[in-house]
């Protein structure tokens, strides 16, 4: 009747988290949050070089669109 074959008290990787409030938990949080904010626009698996043009070709479209605004906002007045 002793303790062989049950499961044990603790998982064995459990993982350490920092005290709250300290930065290496601000900037775990802020990681989190960048990796959520990723998978909600579909591109959670995409590696790097895919993150960097899609974030270059949205501000080049931005740009581009508030250049033009203001090329109306001028021509129209």
């Amino acid at each position: 009747m002793g303790s062989r074959g049950k499961k044990p008290r603790k998982p064995q990787h459990s993982q350490h988290l920092p005290k709250t409030g300290t930065k290496p938990d601000t900037q775990r949080l802020m990681h989190e949050e960048h990796e959520a904010m990723l998978d909600t626009f579909g591109m959670g698996n995409a590696n790097k070089g895919t993150r960097t043009v899609v974030w270059v070709v949205g501000a080049i479209l931005l740009v581009g669109a508030i250049l033009a605004f203001i090329g109306l906002t001028v021509v129209l007045s």
